[in-house]
C-alpha cells in the first residue's frame, strides 16, 4: 500500500504484489477510505456485538448477570481498536445504545450516570464506554514519555515542533490553537488538557509561557524556540524590576544574541 504523497500510485515494482485498500496489520484494517475504514473496524464490531446481545438477552440473566456479559464478553471487542483508532462519534452512541438497551431490556429504567456508580452509590458499575476510551487514549502518554524510541515517535515530535515537540504536553494549551494532523493525537491532547485540569490541584502549567491560551501575540499562542532552548519557560523567568533597555540586556546575557525589536 503506497502511502503519503504516493497514495495513488499504481505501479508494483521489484516484482512483488502490492496490496490495495483495506490492508489489514495486527488486527486493524487501514484505508485511505474513511467510510470504509469504519466499516472494517467499527461495523463489523457492531455486527457482531448485536449478535452476541441476542444470544444473551434469552438467557434469563439478571440485571447484574448482563453488566459482567457487557464486561467480559461485549467491550473486549473494542478495547484494541479503540486504543489504536479515533472513535467516530456516531459508533460510541450506537454501542452504548446497543449496552443500555440489553441492559434494560428497551428503554432505561434509571439515568446513566446512576447505573455505572458504585453498588455503595447505589449503581451497578456498568461501564462507562466515553471514560473508558478516554482513559485507552491517555495510556499512550507512559508511552510516549518512555525510555524506547521508535518511528512513530518521531512522527509525533515533528508534528509538534512548532510548538516546541512534546514539550506541549506540559503547556496551557487551547486544543483549537495548534495544527495537529493526526486526529488520534489531537483527542490524546485535548483529553489530556481536561483530565489535568480536574486532578492536578497545583496548576503550575498555567504559568507556562509558551503556547499558553491566555498569553496571545495578533490572537495566537507564541513559542519562541531560542528562548525556550535558553531556559525561559515560565513567566516568573521575564519579570525584571527593571526598564525595557535593562531586561534587554539580562535577555541578551542568557541567550547570548538576540534584538531589541524582537524582544
Amino acid at each position: 500500500m503506497w502511502v503519503g504523497s504516493l497514495r495513488n500510485n499504481k505501479s508494483t515494482p521489484f516484482g512483488i504484489k502490492w496490496s490495495g485498500e483495506p490492508i489489514k496489520a495486527l488486527g486493524v484494517y487501514y484505508s485511505y477510505d474513511i467510510k470504509l475504514l469504519h466499516e472494517k473496524n467499527f461495523i463489523e464490531r457492531l455486527d457482531s456485538v448485536k449478535k452476541l446481545v441476542n444470544l444473551w438477552s434469552s438467557r434469563g440473566l439478571t440485571i447484574y448477570g448482563k453488566v459482567t456479559v457487557v464486561k467480559s464478553l461485549i467491550i473486549p471487542k473494542f478495547v484494541y481498536i479503540l486504543s489504536l483508532l479515533p472513535a467516530p462519534k456516531e459508533i460510541v452512541q450506537e454501542l452504548n445504545r446497543i449496552l443500555f438497551k440489553f441492559l434494560w431490556k428497551g428503554t432505561d429504567k434509571v439515568t446513566r450516570l446512576s447505573t455505572i456508580n458504585d453498588y455503595e452509590n447505589g449503581g451497578l458499575k456498568m461501564i462507562d464506554l466515553e471514560s473508558m476510551i478516554k482513559s485507552l487514549r491517555l495510556a499512550w502518554l507512559k508511552r510516549i514519555f518512555g525510555e524506547n524510541d521508535g518511528a512513530w515517535k518521531s512522527y509525533l515530535r515533528v508534528s509538534l515542533q512548532r510548538y516546541g515537540g512534546l514539550f506541549l504536553f506540559y503547556c496551557n494549551y487551547d486544543i483549537k490553537d495548534p495544527h495537529i494532523p493526526s486526529s488520534f493525537y489531537s483527542e490524546l491532547l485535548q483529553w489530556w488538557s481536561e483530565f489535568r485540569d480536574g486532578h492536578d490541584t497545583k496548576k503550575e502549567w498555567r504559568h507556562i509561557v509558551w503556547n499558553n491560551k491566555e498569553i496571545r501575540i495578533n490572537n495566537k499562542p507564541i513559542f519562541y524556540g531560542t528562548l525556550f532552548e535558553n531556559g525561559i519557560i515560565y513567566v516568573n523567568d521575564l519579570l525584571f524590576d527593571t526598564n525595557t533597555t535593562d531586561s534587554f540586556k539580562i535577555i541578551s546575557s542568557k541567550i547570548g544574541k538576540t534584538n531589541l525589536i524582537s524582544f
